[in-house]
């Protein structure tokens, strides 16, 4: 197995050191091996997908619109 380092700010490595029974070491490993296993789901559909850049940014943007609208009337119902 290949050793790799990792930098932390202070204030990340205090919060850390309260949790001494954690393995550290081991959670990174998780973290990295699932993200990983998403980032290999999203290149397998990514290779299937006729999907294009520019239809992404207006599917997203779309998107954005409609939460906007969402959180719009969510905001006028709270003034009433």
């Amino acid at each position: 197995m290949t050793d790799i380092r990792f930098s932390f700010s202070q204030d990340i490595l205090e919060k850390m050191k309260k949790y001494p029974e954690i393995n550290w070491e081991k959670v990174a490993q998780c973290a990295i091996e699932n993200y990983l296993e998403k980032l290999e789901v999203a290149n397998k559909l990514a290779e299937k997908s006729n999907f294009t850049l520019e239809e992404a940014d207006k599917f997203g943007d779309e998107i954005k619109e409609k939460m906007w609208q969402r959180y719009k009337y969510y905001l006028e119902t709270l003034k009433k």
